[in-house]
């Protein structure tokens, strides 16, 4: 099994009402809207999407109603990733079974410390044998608190189930270290830090999964357009753009992302507790850094509205 993984993948937030429950309708007009870019895809249930706050009832629910929302052509992954291998299989298959494209799979963290590398490679191989659709490694440290070796993604990525890693790490020379790893082509590598992404394509990888990405997708796919089209100083500078923006919005937690979606036509709102959600000093910080970063241009309701003219006025030849 095989997906198209070239290109910006959004890693989509959990939308909450007042009351705390998911707020559908207002996922499905997120979705409509992130359906008029040029995103390959969406990631439902990562860390941004608050998977660890959500009953298996509720996850189901998020799967049904994105896929019924978006566009065909768009990708859909699933954060199936659970404490158990058991667990883990059973929340691929019904993930499949409720429209998932492919599952990433976070690397197993509540016993870290008599985990090791030999029991990650029989986890994610008796997953891969097993599951109904493509398979891939999820590796967040900052929160996980696992970092698998090089050579064993390498090792995962003979497995013809296993077709590629989340690298959310941000450490570049890991990601040569694992390039220089990989003995098959097959195997896609997808980023997960905005302030590396130009260097991540140069590296070897296909695209990137960015939490940033829900607020700036114009500007996340036109950083791996000009990539492709050998703009580098274009894409530098978009990179630079949206870096600062992700310090400020998406970096600083998903109470911060979901406040910076509220300034730009989208709807945020509420993190789940015990998440934090920023202070009024701080909202005025995430404004300003939507201001400052140039990306998006204001209306008269107050509402920015993000750019989509990079590469027709601004940075043509």
């Amino acid at each position: 099994m095989s997906l198209n993984l070239n290109g910006i993948i959004a890693a989509l937030p959990t939308p909450f009402g007042f009351d705390g429950e998911i707020d559908h309708d207002k996922l499905q007009d997120n979705v409509r809207k992130w359906d008029q870019t040029d995103l390959l895809g969406y990631l439902i249930l990562g860390s941004t999407g608050e998977f660890p706050h959500l009953t298996t009832d509720e996850k189901l629910a998020v799967i049904e109603t994105v896929r019924g929302a978006m566009a065909p052509d768009k990708l859909l992954l699933v954060g199936t990733g659970e404490l158990s291998t058991r667990q883990t299989l059973d929340m691929t298959r019904r993930a499949h079974d409720y429209g998932a494209d492919g599952a990433v799979v976070i690397t197993p963290f509540y016993y870290k410390k008599v985990l090791f590398d030999e029991h990650h490679i029989a986890h994610y191989e008796r997953i891969a044998d097993n599951a109904p659709i493509p398979v891939l490694i999820y590796m967040i440290p900052q929160f996980a608190g696992v970092t698998l070796m090089p050579e064993t993604i390498a090792h995962l990525a003979e497995h013809p189930n296993i077709i590629g890693l989340k690298e959310s790490s941000g450490d570049l020379s890991a990601m040569k270290d694992l390039f220089r790893e990989l003995k098959t082509t097959d195997f896609n590598v997808l980023v997960g830090s905005p302030a590396i992404l130009h260097e991540a394509l140069e590296t070897g990888c296909s695209g990137a999964v960015l939490a940033v990405a829900c607020l700036a997708p114009n500007a996340a796919c036109a950083v791996r357009q000009a990539w492709h089209e050998g703009r580098y100083e274009d894409a530098k500078d978009l990179q630079s753009r949206l870096a600062k923006l992700a310090r400020v919005t998406a970096a600083n937690g998903v109470g911060h992302l979901k406040a910076a979606m509220d300034l730009v036509g989208l709807y945020g709102y509420l993190s789940r507790s015990p998440l934090p959600n920023p202070t009024d000093e701080e909202r005025k910080e995430i404004a300003e850094a939507i201001a400052e970063s140039e990306l998006f241009e204001q209306n008269e309701a107050g509402i920015w509205t993000e750019k989509t003219y990079y590469f027709v006025n601004q940075y043509a030849d």
